[in-house]
């Protein structure tokens, strides 16, 4: 290929065959192939080159990439890929409950009318006596609206920031989202990119109160950049990359090393994570009253687990067994699937036609099935309630928006009485 007028660069001759074409990598002078390629050389006898010099091997840490084998423990040393030392609040698995049980797959479509018809009758009674009619607490926090007024109601995002302004508008009720008034550490599980901690950092004074957030990814435009001074993160805002099934609360520095009580919060906590949350902040209840309130909104419950489930004490009493549990996981998604609000908010529509006409015959429209499934989540929801209230919290669940803002719209909130 011409580079200029008067010289040719040399390119690798390593034919790629599954992008059909040469390595385009440039040369050496007096070399066949690149460097990524050059044990190819080496191997090549016509090359004077020799092949202990030039031989290649996959990186130990990362097989993606290769080093020169005689420059291997050079490469280890500085290789960006080296698994770094674990800090010593990572333990792996501490939050999970037992992590030796064999799940339970239920597939609806195997139990025959009346079974699904006798847990459907259970599902219902359950519900009743334990669950009722859940409250409705829809509200606004005022240091939000700011942000709602610039924001079109007609959009995701507006949805987004009403939600969080909903949960804040709740914690402040129950008097755990109080400026100047109390020194409290919020962690929030799932943070993504700390959309809701935040909108606590704006309510809050973090000259005496801390955000901590929680989450296994690292997304890019993250909301507590936004703290940054100078490039420097603010004292007050932590961030933990790591699984919540791994993290040992109490042994994180800004945890350790305090005295303010802690508050957990997740917006939309998906299944099993919920779960995760609520036995890490169980852990780093010590002593009792530490942690002074809870604040998760709930999601995706056809991703819990029993192995995971902070409730199972609730279902035994009940009589509900294991399958129970999975039979109940099932049906949840019958309350924001097959429906057309479910297409607006991403939902996994069920196939209507996979059975046909066998719910139109049991009495199991949309509408029903619906129902069913949200009593399905709020029963497992209320096994929560019942964890929490053994910390002693007092716990409820209840409506923080209406489900046309989101289907999901469950909030299981908890603090000290």
């Amino acid at each position: 290929m011409a580079s200029n007028n008067k010289t040719t660069e040399v390119t690798c001759a390593y034919f790629l065959q599954t992008k059909k074409r040469y390595c385009r990598m440039s040369v050496k002078t007096g070399r066949k192939f690149c460097g990524e390629h050059a044990s190819l050389e080496a191997a090549n006898q016509a090359c004077p080159t020799s092949a202990a010099t030039y031989a290649r091997t996959p990186c130990p840490y990362d097989p993606n990439h290769s080093c020169f084998v005689s420059q291997l423990a050079k490469h280890m040393e500085k290789c960006n890929s080296k698994p770094q030392p674990l800090p010593e609040y990572i333990k792996e698995n501490i939050n999970v409950i037992d992590s030796n049980v064999e799940e339970i797959k239920v597939n609806l479509g195997t139990l025959s009318d009346e079974e699904l018809l006798a847990i459907i009758s259970r599902v219902s009674k359950i519900h009743s006596d334990f669950v009722g009619e859940l409250p409705i607490s829809v509200g606004r926090h005022p240091v939000l609206e700011p942000t709602l007024a610039s924001l079109t109601e007609s959009r995701g995002s507006w949805r987004h920031v009403f939600q969080s302004s909903s949960i804040l508008h709740n914690l402040a009720q129950v008097g755990v989202l109080t400026s100047g008034k109390s020194r409290s550490t919020y962690v929030e599980f799932g943070s993504g990119r700390g959309q809701l901690s935040y909108a606590v950092g704006q309510a809050v004074d973090l000259d005496t109160d801390a955000l901590l957030m929680i989450d296994k990814s690292s997304p890019r435009h993250k909301h507590d950049n936004r703290y940054k001074v100078d490039g420097e993160s603010h004292a007050s805002i932590h961030r933990v990359r790591a699984d919540i099934a791994d993290v040992d609360l109490g042994q994180v520095p800004l945890v350790r090393n305090d005295t303010r009580r802690l508050v957990g919060i997740g917006k939309h906590l998906c299944g099993a994570a919920t779960d995760l949350a609520l036995n890490c902040l169980y852990r780093a209840n010590n002593p009792v009253g530490l942690v002074q309130g809870v604040c998760i909104a709930l999601c995706c419950h056809h991703q819990c687990t029993w192995g995971h489930y902070v409730g199972k004490s609730f279902f035994q009493e009940l009589g509900l067994s294991q399958t129970d549990f999975a039979i109940m996981r099932a049906m949840t998604s019958w309350a924001v699937c097959g429906s057309r609000r479910s297409k607006e908010h991403g939902g996994h529509q069920e196939n209507e036609v996979a059975l046909p006409g066998r719910y139109a015959a049991m009495g199991l429209d949309i509408e029903r099935r619906e129902n069913i499934g949200r009593q399905c989540k709020q029963i497992i929801d209320r096994g929560r309630v019942a964890f929490l209230s053994t910390w002693p919290l007092q716990a409820k669940l209840l409506y923080y928006v209406e489900p046309d803002i989101s289907p999901e719209n469950v909030l299981l909130l908890a603090h000290i009485s």
